[in-house]
């Protein structure tokens, strides 16, 4: 199945999102930029992620460093919710 790709400079102005801030955060490892024929994509999942990711960076005054350890702290919570409810599930 193809999955759906988004131009980045589309979803910078669509959001209002500086290209560097998009730029950081891949450098950061945070997302993953697709460049294919000398364009940027991102994958519909690394969307969600650059607008949640944006909105704590502007709105909560977030470095890409604070978003990092924010985003992998929500993981984290994530898994142990998954962890449990399988326990639960067991009983």
């Amino acid at each position: 199945m193809e999955k759906t790709l988004f131009r980045v400079i589309d979803i910078c102005k669509t959001n209002n999102i500086e290209y560097t801030f998009v730029h950081e955060l891949h450098s950061n490892g945070l997302i993953q930029i697709i460049v294919q024929e000398e364009q940027e994509y991102l994958e519909e999942e690394q969307v969600y992620h650059v607008e949640r990711y944006s909105t704590w960076h502007y709105e909560l005054d977030l470095n890409v460093q604070g978003i990092e350890v924010v985003s992998n702290l929500i993981d984290k919570i994530e898994d142990l919710q998954r962890e449990l409810k399988a326990l639960k599930l067991e009983k």
